[in-house]
């Protein structure tokens, strides 16, 4: 009997399927011409050479079923006392098929789970990462984790007969990166580092685990591993894709081409960590998820080469740029420690970043601040708690490092190489863990009239001109670090930026350059924000200009005494007023739309895991056919119930405000210009450079 009708024969045993018994057979010759037979064993080798293939298949498994565990793969607890209330309730919908994709629900009947279904395709909007993710694996982490609590066999048998099917099943498409794939290049690097290496570890010793479908989940990694070595992407895909054939070849050394492999991975992860980390240390996508992502790899990489005692091997720059990438986070971290929503991202925990750092370089003080939410240690040090990151194009400016500090976010950077929004000169801004004026971070990856708002100008803190948003094409990344005309006092901090490129109705592509929106951005310590805003016509024509605001409640009320002010009522511990002092008060329009969906989409919030879509204010001020014009908009977050500041514009076009105590004063005409009350002095901030 040949070793292929005696491969047909083991896997016949296992399935009345003869098409899956043969796709099976197929993937135990191929794992068998690339083991290396002495590594696994001198019997092994032995019954490959007598060509009893039934004994090599027992030998075989029964080597990985004794491999030593390796750490760096053992991330579920065992302690007894902990896990003695553990909740199953996620692993058993796991079990009996029941699945939740990107917000979306559905059940597959006894557990017996389509891996090629598209569950938005029956409830839109249409969504592709749906099937993507479910080919992720996620459910196998509960599921094992109740393995190894309770003991249960019934999640290793699932287990055993999720990764059974999906094998028998999914195919390699011509289009692999395209709709209803199982194989597209990033979930093949994210199961490889993660879902499938761990489910591997912790599910081998099971006995409904047979030893032919444990090779035949190595043979699975060992396909999806030359996969991404022969068809590498880029950008953060390429960081997991790498990670994930290095994750192999590092467990897997037993086959023939894990060396060569890892060296491949190695160097391509290398590579990209320097292209793609910005020298302030923020990933080129310029998407705190995406700065998660890439770190995790990097992390996952640098922990696994410990473990196997080669991080020696590293270059010294590798573990200098994860320190970047985790030091530029801890500095863009809002007071509750979440990264702002910037490009498309979910909220992330500041913590994710803390805590690879303290696991890979021990318990710095800066790391402990975060982790221990500021029990111990201390802030990241530097001149002052605001911080101006030149190549991301941000501009931080807080009024310190305490849970209820005053925090604003300026983008006047670029675009972003991938994941990007048209949302240049937006701002977010925070007190203490709530964000007052909002980016929703893009919701889903749908096809929808909501994800293209959220993307689009119309959906942040930005201008529009004549109806049309900013809608711009380049630059993905900045050149050169930006200036921002960056001022930081213990008085004030001042940044600026420019919009000077194109603008469209919509998201259409039809894009001309009408108008210059100038913003800049003036933090009075510790207080308020003022922005002042200044659009002038680029073509020589008269324009409608109006500012846009986003606030994530329906109640928003006038406030005596200040024309066309308004303030919040969140029901929360603060909340936002926000008072114009605009160059053409008289003819400004205020609009608050909410859930509009003709002729535009306008008014709502789109988030991603944490806080879906719901309708949500925007804020709109403008003025009608002029060539130029000027909004200011001071911006206080205010405590709830407290008294409101009074804001006092002088004569001279000067500005008094009263605020918590204390008495700020500055010029609207030269803006930039700090005024110290009780002086004669002015003090261009170009001095102060």
């Amino acid at each position: 009997m040949t070793r292929k009708e005696q491969f047909l024969k083991i896997t016949a045993a296992m399935t009345p399927c003869e098409k899956a018994a043969e796709k099976y057979a197929a993937h135990l010759e191929e794992l068998f011409d690339v083991l290396v037979s002495e590594k696994i064993g001198e019997e092994f080798a032995a019954a490959v050479k007598n060509e009893d293939y039934a004994e090599a298949v027992r030998l075989c498994a029964a080597h990985y079923r004794s491999k030593q565990s390796n750490f760096a793969l053992d991330r579920l607890g065992h302690d007894p006392e902990k896990n003695k209330d553990f909740d199953t309730t996620a692993a058993d919908k796991a079990v009996d098929g029941y699945m939740r994709e990107v917000n979306v629900d559905w059940h597959f009947p006894d557990g017996d789970i389509d891996f090629l279904f598209d569950a938005t395709a029956v409830n839109p909007p249409v969504n592709n990462e749906w099937v993507w993710q479910l080919n992720r694996h996620s459910y196998w982490y509960p599921m094992l984790e109740a393995y190894q609590v309770t003991g249960d066999e019934k999640y290793a048998a699932a287990f055993a007969r999720q990764m059974t099917k999906w094998v028998a099943q999914t195919e390699l498409p011509e289009n692999w990166n395209g709709p209803l794939s199982a194989w597209r290049t990033i979930e093949c690097g994210i199961r490889l580092m993660g879902s499938w290496a761990v489910a591997f570890n912790g599910f081998r010793t099971s006995p409904s685990l047979s030893d032919v479908q444990l090779l035949l989940m190595i043979a699975s990694m060992h396909r999806q591993s030359v996969h991404l070595v022969q068809h590498p992407r880029t950008g953060n895909w390429l960081m997991m894709e790498s990670t994930g054939v290095f994750t192999f070849s590092l467990l897997f050394n037993e086959l023939v081409d894990s060396q060569k492999n890892r060296e491949i991975a190695s160097n391509r992860l290398l590579e990209e960590m320097e292209k793609q980390i910005l020298p302030d240390g923020m990933h080129d996508e310029l998407s705190p998820d995406y700065q998660s992502v890439v770190l995790n790899c990097a992390a996952n990489f640098y922990s696994l080469a410990q473990s196997f005692g080669l991080a020696d091997e590293l270059p010294p720059r590798f573990a200098q740029l994860i320190e970047k990438t985790i030091e530029c986070a801890l500095w863009l971290s809002a007071p509750g420690f979440t990264q702002p929503r910037t490009n498309d991202t979910y909220t992330i925990p500041t913590a994710r970043f803390a805590n690879h750092g303290e696991k890979l370089f021990g318990p710095r003080p800066e790391y402990r601040y975060v982790t221990t939410e500021r029990a111990e240690g201390h802030p990241p040090v530097g001149e002052s708690a605001s911080k101006l990151l030149p190549w991301a194009g941000f501009a931080v400016m807080r009024s310190g490092w305490d849970a209820d500090a005053t925090y604003l976010c300026f983008d006047v950077g670029a675009l972003g190489m991938g994941h990007m929004h048209q949302d240049k000169l937006n701002i977010n801004i925070y007190k203490g863990d709530q964000e007052l004026i909002f980016d929703d971070g893009g919701g889903q990856y749908d096809i929808s009239d909501a994800r293209n708002y959220a993307l689009s100008g119309y959906g942040h803190n930005v201008a529009m001109v004549d109806g049309m948003a900013q809608h711009r094409k380049t630059p993905l990344r900045l050149q050169e670090p930006v200036d921002a005309g960056w001022v930081c006092t213990p008085e004030f901090d001042y940044a600026v930026g420019e919009y000077d490129e194109t603008f469209s109705f919509g998201f259409s592509d039809e894009m001309t350059k009408p108008a210059v929106h100038k913003r800049e951005v003036r933090f009075c310590k510790p207080g308020f924000y003022c922005v002042k805003d200044t659009l002038s016509s680029a073509d020589g024509a008269c324009h409608d200009y109006s500012l846009l605001f986003h606030l994530d409640t329906d109640k928003l009320y006038d406030v005596p005494g200040y024309k066309n002010a308004l303030i919040t009522k969140f029901g929360k511990k603060y909340e936002m007023l926000m008072i114009p002092l605009d160059e053409q008060e008289d003819s400004v329009q205020v609009e608050q739309t909410y859930g509009q969906t003709e002729p535009l989409v306008q008014g709502w919030y789109n988030g991603r895991n944490e806080s879906y879509l719901h309708k949500a204010v925007a804020v709109t001020r403008g003025v009608k056919q002029v060539e130029s014009c000027t909004f200011t908009t001071l911006f206080f977050p205010v405590e709830a119930g407290a008294a409101l500041p009074e804001v006092t514009r002088n004569p001279d076009n000067t500005v008094t405000v009263v605020f918590e105590g204390k008495e700020y004063n500055f010029s609207l005409d030269a803006f930039f210009i700090l005024y110290w009350q009780n002086t004669a002095k002015y003090f261009d901030f170009c001095t102060l450079v």
